[in-house]
């Protein structure tokens, strides 16, 4: 695999890897960005073409080209390596894993039932059932298959059947959704059927989806993962008028967003996603023109999809059914896009019309409301007030509760101050009022919001001041080849590497790398976490941001003499570390009367006391 890295890596440059994410200019030798993985107002993400690796100084994220696309699309290194081979035209050398096997078998499962479907629509009873109705809801034919959109005939083992025949088990086919599972029986009106359909333990598999048109849906990059069905017209509407691929190892709902594989190079192009609520909202809308469209599979905004279209874009616009329901589900949407720095705006249509009605009957009219969505807050505001009295106190209050709601989640406090000045005005009341009550609600929040922050700020790095020194030191041997040989040949240096991963490994293939970073990073790229702990710390010793916010070299005028007091600094936090031991037995001897021991102890204690003493005057 290591083969296969480099070759990707000498076939494709970071910087047009990166800029088809975010836009990138250039600074002095390298480029910088917004950082696409926090808010920030000043470009601190920085890119280095000539050692093709990425940093921000903000967040303290950092990593190649792998690293970047496994955080841009939430997908594992396997994917991101296909991913990119695919764009350099590697071929990649055997990988049979376990677990990769698996996934790809899934995929290959999937994208064949997809294909199943397909013919069941174009040739089989979808050609007079179906094709029908989908031109009558105003999709072309080429939209149709664009959108791959399939047919399943009634019965309970028609993609069983042909996934069967074509050498899969059934234990793999389950695993992808498309199955369920009845253990021990089955359907009334199956006939007593041998395996392949029995499992093992005896259970029994029939299809998941029955007389149903199907709506593949996708991961970014087009691989199929999972489905919506819907009912078909004139059949049982009693049903479920849909019915969704449940949650498999492949296929995470909240983590889905409908049409991203084909609207994310228009959401970067226009710089704002258009979010609508069903299938075919998005299938209509791309047709009438509006490409850049998406929706949620089945589910509420989540924050995960709110991470997947930043990576995007931060410019939102929500196309929901607004009555009652539809309402209070676009006010939570809105509450997290706001909270995670999106800029929100809606889009409003008459009752009861939806993106696909009005993209088959006005499609000029769709891109005119798109065009005139209003600013989310703006637009709560022209509804809370349309909604109650101001005039009476108990309709004053509603209106205040409702919006300073809203107003809480605003990121910038310019905006915030705006728009309490403009509820005052509307109320007849002082900011102040408004503010103090704002205070109360964000008192609510913010324990859970600090909790969550802290949490954060754990996992960007050490957490002890002997851990932060061990990263000090790492950066100081990566960055410098004489410090890391002479580290590896002392012995009282020897023994800190014990204490982490990386060290040790630094220890072990020091001389056989020749003591060079770069060389290092190659040898051990198969380990992604230690790789990238690697590259930050080299990074973070490195380079820093200068006045101008350019990424500018760090001179270090005497690395070793740098490491060594490191090194002494180490010594003393163990020796102050003794001491507290020796404290606390002290205690517990004192608490026992353990005269013997009490005398060990104040020896150990007074020796120890001077050793750091001496300590402290190096």
């Amino acid at each position: 695999m290591n083969n296969d890295i480099e070759e990707i890596k000498s076939k494709l440059n970071i910087v047009d890897i990166l800029g088809e994410y975010i836009r990138l200019d250039k600074a002095g030798a390298n480029w910088r960005a917004l950082c696409p993985f926090h808010n920030e107002k000043s470009p601190s993400f920085m890119v280095n073409e000539e050692k093709q690796f990425w940093h921000c100084f903000g967040c303290q994220k950092s990593g190649d080209i792998f690293a970047f696309v496994m955080e841009m699309e939430g997908v594992e290194f396997r994917e991101a390596l296909n991913s990119l081979a695919e764009k350099a035209g590697v071929k990649l050398q055997s990988y049979s894993p376990e677990k990769s096997q698996e996934k790809n078998r899934t995929l290959e499962i999937l994208e064949l039932a997809t294909k199943f479907y397909e013919v069941q629509l174009w040739k089989g009873e979808g050609k007079e059932k179906i094709i029908n109705y989908l031109h009558e809801r105003g999709l072309k034919d080429e939209t149709i298959k664009e959108f791959r959109l399939g047919y399943v005939p009634s019965g309970w083992r028609n993609v069983l059947d042909f996934l069967v025949k074509r050498g899969y088990k059934i234990e793999e086919i389950n695993k992808t959704g498309l199955l369920v599972q009845k253990n021990n029986a089955q359907p009334s009106d199956l006939t007593p059927s041998p395996s392949p359909y029995q499992g093992e333990g005896g259970n029994r598999f029939y299809d998941r989806f029955r007389d149903r048109i199907i709506f593949p849906i996708s991961d970014y990059s087009g691989k199929v993962l999972g489905y919506t069905a819907r009912v078909t017209p004139g059949s049982d509407e009693s049903q479920a008028k849909y019915v969704n691929s449940p949650e498999t190892e492949m296929y995470h709902k909240s983590r889905i967003l409908y049409g991203l594989d084909r609207a994310k190079s228009e959401i970067k192009k226009q710089d704002f996603v258009l979010l609508v609520e069903g299938q075919m909202d998005v299938i209509a809308s791309h047709q009438a023109g509006i490409k850049n469209t998406v929706a949620v599979s089945g589910t509420a905004l989540t924050l995960e999809q709110i991470a997947i279209i930043k990576r995007y874009t931060k410019n939102i616009q929500m196309f929901f059914d607004m009555d009652s329901a539809g309402e209070n589900a676009t006010k939570k949407s809105v509450k997290l896009c706001l909270a995670s720095g999106m800029a929100v705006r809606i889009v409003s249509l008459e009752r009861g019309k939806d993106a696909a009605d009005m993209a088959k009957e006005n499609p000029e009219e769709l891109a005119k409301s798109v065009a005139q969505s209003l600013p989310a807050v703006e637009y709560f505001f022209q509804k809370t007030f349309g909604k109650f009295d101001r005039n009476k106190v108990e309709d004053k209050k509603k209106i205040t509760s409702e919006l300073l709601d809203i107003i809480l989640d605003l990121e910038n406090e310019v905006e915030k101050n705006y728009w309490i000045k403009k509820l005052a005005e509307g109320l007849g009341v002082s900011e102040s009022a408004l503010t103090d009550e704002l205070k109360k609600t964000s008192l609510k929040d913010k324990n859970t919001k600090d909790s969550g922050q802290k949490e954060d700020i754990k996992k960007i790095g050490p957490t002890t001041k002997k851990e932060m020194l061990i990263w000090e030191m790492i950066g100081l041997m990566l960055v410098s080849s004489f410090v890391w040989k002479k580290a590896c040949e002392e012995e009282k240096t020897r023994k800190i590497f014990l204490s982490d991963n990386l060290l040790q490994l630094m220890l072990e293939k020091g001389e056989q790398v020749n003591f060079n970073f770069d060389t290092f990073l190659n040898e051990i790229v198969d380990d992604r976490e230690l790789s990238e702990k690697a590259r930050k710390l080299f990074i973070q010793k490195k380079y820093q941001l200068d006045l101008n916010n350019n990424q500018e070299e760090i001179i270090i005028e005497d690395p070793w003499k740098e490491f060594q007091a490191c090194e002494r600094e180490m010594e003393r936090e163990e020796k102050k570390e003794e001491l507290n031991r020796i404290g606390n037995d002290l205690k517990l001897a004192e608490e026992r009367k353990d005269e013997t021991a009490k005398k060990f102890l104040r020896e150990q204690s007074d020796k120890i006391s001077k050793e750091l003493a001496k300590l402290m005057e190096l």
